[in-house]
């Protein structure tokens, strides 16, 4: 343990680790250095994505993927990567380091680019494609693509924008017209499968892999630079936590699980959009082990049934919106809901009486809470089954390899109970955000991990979540950041100013909410007209679903800023 996790609150970690990790055991660990520091990782896991896919073809006749009835074999997915890698290479000069940007939805397809791009050494840009045609182009841009791989949906989004697309294209499901010299069909790329998927032998532990988007206080969307060896153990550390909450279930309930319902052998759902970390995830981790997933293009009710009922879904991975929803639905019951023996949480708390229900209409599963953010592959700390239910506020220890410590403003550490920023430092922390030095400068420091989170640690050791430092709103597992909305909403001519905000929601966690202030004491505007101005430049679950009109000016300090800490207070008065 290094200077900053000396203090005995710092050191303490989940008791049943002695049982997996050292000589001898499942997993072990080593030292290398990463960001300039040392740090552990796991002893002969794959530490570039090129390794983990040399280990992944061996698999080559069991099922990878199944989407909308395509059912593909891991020869079938990775034939059709290596003939993509080829035209990437030929046919748009793709090379160790070019970057590619990825706007799609949920798909196969999705996983057959990623795949491509990254065995070349190339980094995949995932882009929210979700999004507003700008906020896309932006993101974009801001990775300096080389060109991008979108479909057919995405691309009508992007060729309704204002401005012509200028980037070349490669189209998924393209539409029958293709501008010449800058789109080519994805099918047509891929016709030709006649070789193995022959990864780059120089790609480096170091070298870029992919490009995550996460706001921050500017507003506008930074891209986070997770290296080969930070996603490869992310998955590794993925896989060792799934195993771990596997060993907690047996000790608890004194069964032993069934070896198809095992952290490395069962089936996943990727429910969540693919270009987050858990959407991503989630699909690299089943390449990793030789296991299946179930792509979905949109979260409703009955997938999570249908997927429980057919296919043997036994891990929930969903945000406390989704649960919600399961338990209100009729066809919930206790055959269905009896069958689930994971329910991991991560993207926001669960509220009381959320955890309570899933107590009662779930009480053989085993309920867990963590915490990790983009910058740091989304590793920090878990806690699980009875520990858990014994700290339900918390978000459990620091994972195995995950080094956190909890700062004051000065940096200094914090003492027991106390209030800090926390800070983490792992292998899987990024390598800093793309062609943006000062906000990697402000965010990385000396190997850390600044996370602008505001939590304390126990004297067990145990860290939990009160505050962020980030104005962010988590609002049915998506983060919404308040200056990208209040960015937007101040473009409006009829606008002064305008405030983000979260208030609590019993379904989603958060509900978005802004106060607008007007210009002028003759302007008007319709709420629903300036919802649906948001639209046109924002995802929707980034428009706010309540908007306060005033005349009133925003509270400030004597610096001029908007004091959002006294209108908070007066909102939650």
């Amino acid at each position: 343990m290094t200077e900053a996790g000396s203090a005995a609150v710092a050191i303490q970690r989940d008791p049943l680790l002695d049982r997996l990790l050292g000589p001898g055991r499942p997993f072990e660990l080593e030292l290398i250095e990463h960001n300039g520091t040392q740090v552990e990782v796991f002893k002969g896991a794959p530490r570039t994505l090129t390794q983990l896919y040399a280990r992944a073809a061996a698999f080559g006749p069991r099922t990878l993927a199944v989407h909308n009835g395509v059912s593909l074999t891991y020869n079938e997915v990775f034939d059709r990567a290596a003939a993509l890698a080829t035209g990437l290479r030929a046919r748009f000069g793709v090379v160790r380091g070019s970057k590619v940007a990825l706007v799609t939805g949920n798909r196969i397809e999705w996983a057959i680019s990623f795949i491509a791009i990254t065995s070349l050494g190339a980094v995949a840009a995932l882009i929210n494609s979700r999004g507003a045609a700008e906020e896309m182009r932006r993101a974009i841009a801001t990775a300096d693509c080389a060109l991008a791989i979108v479909d057919r949906e995405r691309a009508a989004v992007l060729d309704g924008a204002a401005e012509a697309f200028p980037w070349p294209r490669i189209l998924i499901d393209a539409p029958a017209s293709l501008r010449p010299g800058l789109d080519v069909d994805f099918d047509s790329l891929i016709a030709n499968r006649d070789g193995a998927l022959e990864a780059s032998p120089d790609v480096e532990p170091g070298d870029g892999a992919i490009i995550l988007f996460t706001s921050g206080t500017t507003g506008f969307p930074k891209g986070a630079v997770l290296s080969h060896g930070a996603v490869t153990h992310a998955v590794t550390l993925s896989k060792f936590m799934g195993t771990l909450q596997d060993l907690r279930l047996e000790l608890e309930t004194g069964a032993p699980m069934p070896a198809d319902r095992r952290a490395m052998t069962s089936p996943a759902v990727i429910v969540a959009p693919m270009f987050h970390l858990s959407g991503m995830m989630p699909a690299i981790r089943v390449i990793s082990v030789g296991a299946t997933f179930h792509v979905v293009d949109k979260w409703n009710v009955d997938v999570a049934f249908d997927m429980i009922e057919t296919v043997g879904l036994s891990r929930l991975g969903f945000v406390p919106t989704m649960l919600w929803d399961m338990l209100k639905s009729p066809r919930a019951g206790a055959q269905n809901l009896g069958s689930v023996q994971h329910v991991v949480n991560g993207g926001a708390a669960l509220n009381s009486a959320l955890l309570d229900e899933m107590r009662v209409r779930m009480p053989q599963a085993l309920i867990t809470n963590s915490y990790g953010q983009t910058e740091t592959a989304g590793w920090g700390c878990s806690i699980s089954g009875l520990p858990y239910l014994q700290h339900p506020e918390a978000c459990g220890w620091a994972c195995p390899t995950v080094e956190m410590s909890v700062r004051r403003d000065d940096g200094s550490e914090a003492a027991a109970g106390e209030p800090g920023e926390l800070w983490v430092r792992s292998a899987a922390v990024m390598s800093g955000y793309v062609n943006d030095p000062a906000a990697s400068r402000e965010t990385l420091r000396d190997g850390w991990c600044a996370s602008g989170d505001v939590g304390f640690v126990d004297a067990d050791g145990i860290f939990t979540i009160v505050d962020r430092k980030k104005n962010m709103v988590i609002s049915g597992g998506e983060n919404i950041y308040c200056a990208e909305v209040e960015r937007v909403l101040h473009d409006h001519p009829l606008v002064k100013e305008a405030i983000a905000y979260g208030v609590p929601d019993p379904r989603l966690g958060e509900r978005l909410v802004a106060t607008v202030v007007l210009d002028g004491e003759s302007a008007e505007i319709d709420v629903d007209q300036l919802k649906a101005y948001c639209r046109t430049r924002l995802a929707i679950y980034k428009t706010p679903r309540e908007i306060q009109l005033t005349r009133a000016p925003l509270p400030r300090t004597a610096s001029g800023k908007v004091d959002r800490g006294l209108f908070l207070r007066g909102v939650r008065a």
